[in-house]
Order: structure tokens, then sequence, then C-alpha cells
């Protein structure tokens, strides 16, 4: 059975249980699992009238008081901008959102939900239904970052940590919820919370394999090596898909590697190939391995150009940020022989 990579949600959590089209976008999936979460209820009374109301709303409600700049909303929504202005007009108008006020910087306008339609939201919403939506989507924002297709990494992190912040805040006893802080935090290179959020998830659902291999990637990074590879090795039984596999894989992957196991290295690179020929990241684990044996990647760097172009060795410490810098610097050296 061919490995099916779930386009939204990292860990391939979300719909797996089919291909997702190219057309389905975030957005659809959010107004998806907000409207079983209670929000259908109020969209008229909100005055709602399209999709983009509704997620312009929902930005706006995910990150409280403080409110969206225009061109914050414009950056999530891929919005042409005459339409994004003419719909806040509209939502303006029926005091669904209202201009932040006192501002120092005139150039910017800023909106935010008016406390009728916040009060509303509130009312309206399950919490934890509005947690592990939330959670689903800082789990995107983590994904984007691992596929080395954004402009900005440092902003998309900061997304993450806030996204998730709003979802343990709303449902702290949410596996997920924790599940997705611990993972906005090893992104920022906070070892050390990580494991306490991980852990947190895991007390809540020992089942959840996701944790357990996010918190088995935290302890190798702060030294705890053989628990690491215990976790993993209860991760990679707790899996019952390819893709989850495919990930825990690849961190036994970087754990040997570094560990200076070679031939293990090298046996679970040839295992990430076979399972996903079309994912970036196995041809990386490829090249570093095979250091100065040029010949032997020379398949995997062009595959690697064709995956991700404007690929440079100075991505990996900018996208993946949990990695250390005496990590990247060894990643870094063996990627030179290759001239990448």
């Amino acid at each position: 059975m061919p490995l099916i990579k779930d386009s939204l949600y990292e860990f391939g959590f979300g719909r797996t249980d089919q291909v997702v089209e190219n057309n389905v976008s975030l957005l659809d999936e959010a107004v998806f699992s907000f409207l079983y979460g209670g929000l259908f209820k109020v969209l008229k009374s909100l005055n709602l009238s399209s999709i983009l109301d509704l997620e312009i709303v929902f930005r706006l409600f995910v990150n409280f008081e403080k409110g969206l700049s225009f061109y914050d909303i414009h950056y999530f929504t891929q919005a042409p901008e005459r339409t994004l202005w003419r719909r806040l007009k509209y939502l303006e108008e029926e005091d669904v959102v209202m201009r932040s006020r006192g501002k120092s910087d005139k150039r910017t306008i800023k909106f935010q939900l008016s406390k009728n339609a916040y009060a509303k939201l509130i009312e309206s919403i399950p919490k934890e239904d509005l947690a592990i939506t939330i959670s689903k989507i800082a789990v995107s924002y983590a994904d984007k970052l691992w596929m080395f297709n954004v402009r900005d990494p440092n902003k998309i992190k900061k997304t993450l940590l806030n996204l998730s912040r709003s979802a343990v805040s709303m449902s702290e006893n949410n596996f997920l919820s924790q599940f997705c802080f611990g993972l906005a935090y090893y992104y920022g290179s906070n070892y050390d919370l990580t494991i306490n959020h991980a852990y947190k998830s895991i007390q809540l659902n020992k089942k959840f394999a996701h944790s357990r291999r996010l918190f088995g990637s935290a302890l190798f990074q702060i030294g705890e090596k053989k628990r690491a590879y215990l976790e993993m090795g209860k991760a990679l039984k707790l899996y019952n898909d390819d893709y989850g596999k495919w990930r825990t894989n690849y961190e036994l992957w970087r754990f040997n590697y570094l560990d200076g196991n070679l031939k293990k290295a090298s046996e679970l690179v040839k295992k990430l190939k076979e399972a996903e020929p079309n994912y970036p990241q196995a041809y990386l684990a490829d090249l570093i391995t095979a250091g100065s044996l040029k010949k032997k990647a020379s398949k995997s760097k062009k595959k690697l150009h064709e995956l991700v172009p404007n690929f440079s060795p100075s991505m990996i410490k900018n996208f993946h940020s949990w990695i250390t810098d005496e990590q990247a610097d060894r990643f870094v050296e063996d990627l030179k022989f290759h001239d990448l």
C-alpha cells in the first residue's frame, strides 16, 4: 500500500482515511470543525454572509482581543486585498468587528471582534472542540516548517506558539493541546518545556504516539539518549499508519547518525526512501549519511533539487530550529561534499 501523507496536518493527524485533494484548504477544514463545534448557531446572528467572513472572525477570535491588522489577516487568508477590505468594511458595519482605537501607528488599521460578537462566540462554541480545532491548525504550521515552504520561518514559529498557547488555555486537560504546546516549544529549542508538555500529553493519553515521539526527540536533545531510544521504540509500536512510522524512523536515523552509528543510519535511510520517495528529508538524510562518498548519493542530490529547487544547507537551521548548533554544523559539513 503506498504511503498517503495528509497534506494538512503534520504527523498524519486529521483526515488520514482518505486522500486529501489539492483544492482542500486549511480554511475549509477550520470552518468544517467550527460548524461541528457550535459556530453554526451564531452565523445568522452575526450576519456572516461568506466563507471569508467566517475566516476573518475565526482568525480574530483565535487571537482574542489583541486583534490582527488588515495585513496580518491578508497574510493568513491569502485573499485579494480588495475583497478582504470589502469584507472587513461589511463586518464593521454589521458590528461584528471594530477598529482598534488609540494606536500610535496610524499607517496600520487593526481590527478586533466587537464585544457583542466575542460574547456570542464564547457562549456558543464548546471550549474543548475549539481547542482541538486550534491545535490541528497549529500542527499544520509546524508542517510548513518541515517542508521548507514558507518565506518567514520565525513568523510561523511565533504563530505556532500563539495558537498552541490559546488551545491549552481553553482545554488544559486535552492531550492534543498539550502535545501542540510541547511541539511549539520544541520548534523554539526549549527542550525542558517540550518534555513537560509532551509528558502531560502522554499521561492524558498513553496511546498517543505523536507525544511519545516528541518526548523521545526532546530527551535526545538534552542528552538523555538511552531513554530517547526507548521512547522512540514505544512510539514505533504505537503507530498504525505508515506516515507516523516514517517520521519515527527519520528521528531514529538522526539519533544513529549523530551517535556515529553510520551502518544503522544507512539502513534507516534505505527504509525512508522506499517508504516515501517524494519527501525531501529522505534525500537529505541520504546525502548527510553518505558524506564524502559523492557518487553514492548523486541520485539523492538530483531528487532533492527536484523537490526543493532553492535548497541550501543553511535552511536546515532556519527551518528546523530544534536542531542544536552543533548538530546543524555536522549536517552542513557533510552536505558540503555534495556542492549544494
